[in-house]
């Protein structure tokens, strides 16, 4: 008997409404917009946010691409988990599903969606440049059988079937990584929630840079083995230049005080 798995956070975009694909299509229209002589894209974007970190930002499907060309070097996909699902009648619960299941794939449909929830690396020299979690709904036997059968990625599957996604960034913010330099780019990451859509095929995807430093260092940060890259030495030179300048100020700042108020002393010793 198989084990039904209740958990509607997990269920993400087995459910599909109306509302919500229109909703996406507006979103989309308000990030990118065009005229015939004028593209724009538009989003309240986190304050220091650099040129670079907007670009993969914006990234609408073809992540890949956009890391190739900036590191000038084959990004590869690793699979770190992944867990797929039929949905059941009532549409409430997913049923685990063990794959190869040439049957699951061919029923596929809106009625019959296969949910898949999955990790992967983006890989480049070795290093990753960036941790990729995804719910991905699938409603027709031909996306199913490129994604779950053919282990197309989802960056592929945009390509193999021609189709531009519809997109919708919901989120991006940056955090220090657990034990990190609060001060440090490198102990800072930066990430983004989004979503892309084509008929029969909907993900929704958080993408976790693991570096700022690497869209400022690129092939140096790419490169390191280990000790710090130059421009991080010259970061910590710089910080502990700053706090011993803080350190000297506060100490004149006292010493000023501290004759502030000998004067003063005197100054009354006199008068008495």
């Amino acid at each position: 008997m198989s084990e039904v798995v209740r958990g509607p956070e997990t269920y993400g975009l087995t459910q599909r409404r109306e509302k919500d694909s229109t909703s996406n299509v507006s979103d989309s229209r308000r990030f990118f917009s065009y005229s015939p002589k004028t593209t724009s894209i538009s989003y309240p974007w986190p304050p220091h946010i650099t040129g670079l970190e907007r670009i993969a930002l914006s990234a609408q499907g073809d992540l890949q691409r956009v890391l190739s060309a900036f590191f000038a070097r084959p990004i590869t996909i690793a699979l770190v988990y992944s867990d797929t699902f039929t949905v059941s009648s009532d549409n409430l619960t997913m049923i685990p599903l063990k794959l190869p299941n040439p049957q699951a794939v061919a029923a596929a449909s809106p009625e019959v969606p296969l949910v898949q929830t999955r990790q992967v690396h983006l890989l480049c020299a070795g290093r990753i440049v960036c941790t990729a979690t995804s719910t991905v709904r699938i409603s027709s036997p031909q996306c199913a059988n490129l994604f779950l059968e053919e282990k197309f990625a989802i960056g592929q599957m945009f390509v193999e079937l021609r189709r531009v996604p519809c997109f919708e960034l919901i989120d991006v913010g940056t955090r220090p990584r657990p034990g990190g330099l609060a001060w440090s780019l490198d102990d800072h990451e930066i990430w983004r929630k989004y979503k892309l859509s084509i008929p029969d095929f909907e993900c929704e995807i958080l993408e976790v840079f693991p570096s700022r430093r690497m869209f400022l260092d690129g092939e140096g940060w790419l490169l390191n083995e280990g000790g710090l890259p130059g421009s991080l030495i010259s970061e910590v030179v710089w910080t502990r230049i700053r706090w011993g300048l803080l350190f000297l100020v506060l100490a004149t700042f006292a010493a000023v005080l501290v004759l502030t108020k000998f004067s003063i002393a005197q100054m009354i010793c006199i008068a008495q």
